[in-house]
């Protein structure tokens, strides 16, 4: 959202040297944290290296594929971090990873592996051989007891002949199988085996005692078999056997894989026995830089709010160049969305005079085929961008920018697009009524892999007749209304950005008008005049001199990408 620019004359003109500095010392999008680390027990990995790590033998991998800019994703990074770092006990058998959809690095990767919503969570087996074509088997649920459990089926199925040092063995014992046997299956490299029964609390147990390389666990299907190393078997669930034999006194308070771990545990440590090291979780540590980004972060929210075109910029960038170029194939009903979205931005244009001639083209090539791949789409713009002058310069939030990782960015700078649209379409009446909020619709439902906020959308639009709009300015109210449903959705949502809360806009303080007096709600009439001037064409200008005027006599000497 964005209000009316009114500022003192200082803060105004520092404002301006800092954007001109930021574009020579500006942070890189893509040099923002990710949401894990190996202190998660989690690899994040970009674009081709994936490739390595996947034909890695003898361990199995669970990929996460993420979209961070996604609520969602965001919410769910600190569920996946706590079981990602439990289970750095397996790390002898199991790899965890993390790819980013939303970094340009690893578009063709989502696409490859055919990511259409995130997060995704899939498992890789220890034979792997291709990438390609979304190989690997999705894990549906999010619920991490629910991973655990497709994890340990898989595990126990994964092949480990070319396993570097000792090997877990899931097959229970044979019957005529004797203890030295046993310990020759670990190469005599362990100092005890754990005989554990039954065979499902077995396969967890193999696992969850990898940090113990001095145990060698094996499992025995039928209870009588305990007999056969000198044990009752009627009383017998483990056994802890070293190699003369003689069984170990462990008492497991309960008869879980946790219990019987928790029991051996201890019993080695007592002699003197170390498992290997663990993580704790671990906050990541991260603020904004000194200067550019901590004065903007400020200026936007302690400042009537203000729209730069760099944000504006920023939303049609990632579209461009990331969002829609992940999509495999683009054809049918998906198609005409693409023309549709590409021609919107084409007739409500923000970009410079060379980004007008880029997609004054991209539009003539749409016409000219029926269907288009997403990596030849992103060919298509990145050639025609070469024969052009820079478009796209900055590379950088302003009125978009967050106080956290990952926070606002794409998705406040595409609410704002889009509103600034609608006021645009109202203005020039070159296209009917609902086509704009339509275009948000088809990008929504085709190109957004968010999919708690996809689909959110989605409803949302059918619930509201977005099909029905009649006028522009319905139109106006219409995207107006949806974003603030979505704002009181995701109020005090952990996704958010901790300075700029979700809340129902314009806000009193920026729009007092806005509100009835008799009853506090908003009046629709006013609403719309003040959403018409804040959106306002006029106010989307690099010309700094034309805006300093009409911000209290600030005369800078240099231009600034700064709309009122």
């Amino acid at each position: 959202m964005v209000w009316l620019f009114r500022v003192p004359c200082l803060p105004c003109v520092i404002l301006i040297l800092l954007i001109q500095e930021g574009h020579s010392q500006k942070r890189c999008l893509d040099e923002e944290p990710p949401l894990y680390s190996k202190e998660d027990n989690v690899h994040v990995v970009v674009g081709a290296s994936l490739e390595k790590m996947l034909v890695e033998p003898a361990v199995g991998k669970l990929v996460q594929f993420l979209n961070s800019y996604c609520g969602n994703c965001r919410r769910f990074a600190k569920t996946f971090s706590k079981m990602a770092v439990d289970l750095q006990k397996w790390n002898r058998v199991l790899r965890i990873y993390a790819v980013d959809c939303a970094r340009l690095e690893n578009v063709e990767l989502c696409r490859d592996f055919r990511i259409t919503q995130t997060p995704t969570i899939r498992y890789f087996p220890s034979k792997f051989q291709r990438i390609r074509h979304g190989t690997g088997t999705d894990i549906e649920t999010k619920i991490p007891s629910e991973i655990v459990d497709q994890l340990i089926e898989s595990l126990s199925g994964n092949d480990y002949s070319e396993s570097k040092g000792l090997k877990p063995i899931f097959d229970p014992i044979e019957p005529d199988n004797k203890l030295n046997d046993i310990f020759a299956q670990f190469d005599n490299k362990v100092s005890y085996i754990f005989l554990v029964h039954p065979v499902d609390i077995g396969i967890e147990t193999i696992l969850n005692m990898l940090p113990y390389p001095d145990v060698g666990v094996r499992i025995i299907k039928d209870a009588e078999m305990f007999a056969n190393f000198g044990l009752k078997p009627c009383k017998q669930k483990v056994a802890l056997l070293n190699k003369s034999g003689k069984a170990q006194l462990i008492k497991p308070i309960g008869e879980s894989s946790s219990a019987y771990v928790e029991s051996v545990a201890g019993l080695l440590h007592q002699n003197g026995h170390t498992s290997m090291p663990t993580l704790s979780p671990a906050e990541p540590e991260y603020n904004l830089s000194e200067g550019y980004d901590a004065f903007i972060v400020d200026y936007v929210q302690n400042s009537t709010k203000v729209l730069f075109q760099a944000d504006l910029e920023q939303a049609i960038y990632q579209l461009l160049h990331v969002e829609i170029p992940k999509t495999a194939f683009i054809s049918g009903f998906k198609f005409k969305a693409l023309r549709h979205i590409i021609r919107l931005f084409r007739r409500f244009n923000v970009l410079n005079r060379d980004g007008r001639r880029m997609l004054n083209s991209l539009v003539n090539h749409l016409f000219e085929v029926t269907e288009i791949t997403g990596e030849e789409f992103r060919n298509v713009v990145d050639d025609l961008q070469t024969r052009l002058d820079p478009i796209f310069a900055e590379q950088q939030y302003v009125g978009c920018l967050g106080s956290a990782p990952h926070t606002r960015r794409f998705s406040c700078s595409l609410w704002t697009l889009f509103h600034y649209i609608t006021v645009l379409a109202a203005q020039m009446k070159v296209y009917p009524p609902s086509s704009v909020t339509i275009g948000l619709y088809g990008l929504a439902k085709f190109f957004y892999d968010c999919k708690d906020s996809s689909m959110y959308f989605i409803k949302l639009a059918k619930r509201r007749d977005i099909a029905k709009v009649k006028s522009h300015d319905e139109e106006i109210l219409w995207l107006w209304e949806a974003h603030n449903e979505v704002n009181e959705k995701l109020a005090g949502d952990a996704s958010g950005d901790p300075r700029f809360p979700k809340v129902q806009f314009p806000e009193r303080k920026h729009c007092p008008d806005c509100y009835n007096t008799d009853s506090g709600e908003f009046d629709r009439d006013e609403v719309l005049k003040y959403l018409k001037r804040v959106y306002d064409l006029s106010y989307l200008s690099g010309d700094e001199e034309r805006h300093s005027r009409k911000a209290n006599n600030c005369k800078p000497k240099k231009k600034t990408h700064l709309v009122k």
